[in-house]
């Protein structure tokens, strides 16, 4: 197929088209896209331009807009969720010059113009894990609001699981799922039932205000998630675990304008600054310093790239063995991910 046409810094911006699946500012998810593009203008100034589309469902809504926007003469597109994948790859073998970046998708093969990418939200997890395990006592259960059973949420639980059992070995993950992505009302319900069960400690894949008004009311410390959760519960917030698209997103804005795409798929991780940890919250003055000495440790180790969450040896919640003693899981057994830990409850895989 074609090659898509190179693109420099002293030509027309090149326009950038970012994919919404709901409002930019949105407190969550979308909102940490808005932000790598707001980065994107302020690194490349008047050699781009960019705008967005928000609260897009639907094959063919995604569809409508992607076929709009070349036909106004786009240069890029900018996928945000997995949704939005199978709409891009057909645009992108209609149009071989214009570029296409989607969200957890890999590329066919074929195609020149399309990349994929995600991070790794077991990194900030397991942080988040290791830290809960120290502030509650052997045998609590941990709450965790989550949407949907799919592989990047079970990483994630996953991560978290596995950072508990390093430092609490009877402490259990209990997991509610909402089923929904964006209905806040369900998520506070899920976090008051939760807390209404005895849970000492809450965390969640779902940034949420309604999770931290939860918690902050009922003084539960919080791993929050994605945007900084001390913003709508500054007592019981620990610590956040941000997401930082803009080193993907760059990567690829970068390579345009080099002539040189990148049409492979990156994994970037907190090594990579794709996660980062806010400041700690008040509560983390509860743990001794040996206690927060355990915990600098293992964001070093992970930060560094000194070491990975799934290390062997891992079995799964039925006993099946997972990784073997000092191997590490690829990006593909990531991505992949349909087993629990043997410390999480409330999965049906």
């Amino acid at each position: 197929m074609d090659e898509p046409m190179e693109a420099t810094m002293d030509d027309e911006p090149l326009e950038i088209l970012f994919l919404y699946s709901s409002v930019a500012r949105d407190g969550g998810w979308t909102q940490t896209f808005d932000n790598a593009r707001l980065d994107i203008e302020e690194k490349y100034g008047d050699s781009v331009t960019t705008t967005y589309k928000e609260s897009l469902w639907g094959a063919d809504v995604i569809t409508s807009v992607i076929e709009t926007a070349i036909l106004d003469g786009i240069d890029v597109i900018v996928g945000t969720s997995f949704e939005q994948g199978e709409p891009m790859i057909a645009a992108a073998y209609e149009n071989p010059d214009v570029y296409f970046v989607a969200s957890q998708w890999d590329n066919p093969g074929d195609l020149d113009n399309f990349a994929g990418y995600v991070n790794a939200p077991e990194d900030g997890a397991y942080i988040s894990g290791v830290l809960a395990g120290l502030m509650v006592e052997p045998g609590d259960a941990i709450g965790w609001v989550d949407a949907f059973p799919i592989p990047y949420d079970i990483r994630t639980i996953n991560g978290f699981a596995v950072g508990l059992q390093k430092t609490n070995q009877t402490a259990t993950v209990k997991v509610i799922f909402t089923n929904d992505w964006v209905d806040t009302n369900l998520m506070g319900q899920a976090a008051r039932s939760l807390v209404d069960s005895g849970v000492t400690f809450m965390a969640t894949s779902l940034p949420s205000p309604a999770i931290g008004e939860v918690v902050e009311e009922s003084g539960v410390p919080y791993a929050g998630v994605q945007v900084d959760a001390s913003t709508y519960a500054p007592t019981s917030t620990v610590v956040t675990a941000e997401y930082d698209w803009g080193p993907q997103i760059d990567s690829y804005i970068a390579s345009i304008f080099e002539g040189d795409f990148e049409t492979g798929f990156s994994y970037l991780s907190m090594d990579d600054g794709a996660i980062t940890l806010t400041e700690w919250g008040p509560l983390y003055d509860t743990l001794s310093d040996d206690e927060k000495a355990i915990v600098e440790a293992e964001i070093e180790r992970i930060a560094s790239g000194a070491g990975q969450v799934f290390t062997g040896p891992l079995s799964d919640i039925d006993g099946n063995q997972i990784l073997a003693d000092g191997e590490v899981m690829g990006v593909d057994g990531l991505r992949s991910m349909a087993w629990v830990m043997p410390n999480v409850e409330g999965v049906d895989l």
